[in-house]
């Protein structure tokens, strides 16, 4: 039994050394900014579940130091994804 160990030890071994070797040199850009973070107004979202359907509360703090808190409803019926990406698109164009 001893051999089948070793064997695939040595199988694990090629198979490590061969995925660092095909590693392309750059995977990821950085790109800095002046700033340090993302954005100076992130978009929240909180997801609650509700008897018929989907809340879905999106928080937005702008630069007058005012929250804007929006609530969407979306029926059970509906395809929730594509309901969110109709939310995030409307709440980024309101900036």
């Amino acid at each position: 039994m001893k051999w089948f160990f070793r064997w695939f030890q040595k199988g694990l071994n090629n198979a490590a050394r061969e995925s660092v070797n095909n590693v392309p040199p750059q995977l990821t850009t950085v790109v800095k900014d002046h700033e340090e973070d993302l954005g100076r107004n992130p978009l929240r979202l909180r997801v609650f579940r509700a008897n018929g359907g989907t809340v879905i509360e999106t928080r937005q703090y702008d630069r007058n130091d005012r929250d804007q808190v929006q609530l969407h409803i979306i029926n059970h019926d509906s395809d929730l994804g594509h309901s969110i990406a109709k939310i995030i698109t409307m709440e980024s164009l309101r900036q």
